[in-house]
């Protein structure tokens, strides 16, 4: 559904976007995963129509962004940063203005606004003003105006920032519904954990390029770490033989032991699943703590620990 190739967008002396590539394939939560300033933004605009590229091509559904502007942005919904609704008129009124632009008539237009604020759950919040929401139904209600033209393809740039975590959470529900309904989702995000729960594939970009890419999953398999099993053991219970047991596991990299605290490097889950079961069958656990890589391992390893 999109596909970007060799893109390149200079300010002048400065490269925002350095000669990145990527594709997002139809049905799927793809997302663009940066710092402040890495070029995240620069790319949807260039996606939605909104700045030209300096060179490379971008293509919506297979046509060149450029060349065929108005055929791209038919199929596109987008939610901004920036809300820019009209102070002076209520929502209903505001997403019923904005889908005139979109030249939808008046009786389907209706019909559209009603389904927007049923699927926002802002039905009973209609005539209130958009500065009078709380910051969790300003971004429903962004995401929801996007929807009005229903477009086969969201870009959302950073559609929670801002947010209080119960917001952040709900924002993510109204995201993953997108899916299911068959949109395609682009979003750019700097939040670790809403690249890991929502995206099927995610590019990671800094200073204008694309320094990794692949699923959550692949892309913490890049520190090559382990899966670390903290356990407690009752001291009156302990098994003399169970460090031999342990290493005997294939996949355990390495046990640890200290008084009566074990610390087991393994490969992946099922070896956790191993490690248990022969701890628990000669042994009293007082406490399990199993600690994965992360996502913002992964970041900070690629991208610095310094602030931006």
């Amino acid at each position: 559904m999109i596909e970007v190739k060799d893109l390149v967008k200079n300010y002048g002396e400065h490269t925002a976007v350095d000669g990145i590539n990527f594709k997002v394939q139809k049905g799927e939560i793809f997302g663009f995963l940066g710092p402040n300033g890495a070029g995240k933004t620069t790319t949807l605009n260039i996606l939605a129509g909104l700045s030209l590229p300096s060179s490379g091509v971008a293509l919506i559904a297979g046509q060149d962004v450029t060349k065929h502007p108005i055929g791209c942005k038919k199929r596109l919904g987008i939610a901004t940063q920036d809300s820019n609704f009209d102070h002076h008129l209520n929502i209903k009124d505001n997403l019923f203005y904005q889908g005139l632009l979109y030249g939808i008539s008046r009786k389907e237009l209706k019909k559209r606004v009603e389904a927007a604020l049923r699927w926002a759950k802002l039905e009973k919040y209609r005539k209130k003003r958009f500065h009078q929401l709380s910051g969790g139904m300003q971004r429903r209600l962004v995401v929801a105006r996007a929807m009005l033209s229903d477009p086969e393809i969201i870009l959302l740039d950073e559609p929670t920032t801002g947010l209080d975590p119960q917001s952040r959470r709900q924002v993510w529900e109204y995201i993953k519904d997108l899916k299911e309904n068959g949109k395609t989702v682009l979003l750019t995000t700097h939040y670790m954990e809403e690249a890991d729960i929502l995206c099927d594939r995610i590019s990671i970009i800094d200073h204008g390029r694309i320094i990794a890419y692949g699923t959550p999953d692949e892309l913490k398999k890049i520190l090559d770490n382990d899966i670390v099993i903290d356990i407690s053991l009752n001291p009156e219970v302990v098994s003399e033989h169970i460090e031999r047991d342990l290493n005997s596991i294939s996949g355990v990299n390495y046990v640890k032991i200290r008084n009566h605290e074990i610390r087991v490097g393994v490969n992946d889950d099922a070896v956790v699943e191993q490690v248990l079961i022969s701890i628990i069958a000669k042994n009293k656990i007082t406490g399990i703590n199993i600690i994965h890589p992360t996502l913002e391992d992964v970041f900070l390893h690629l991208t610095g620990r310094e602030m931006r």
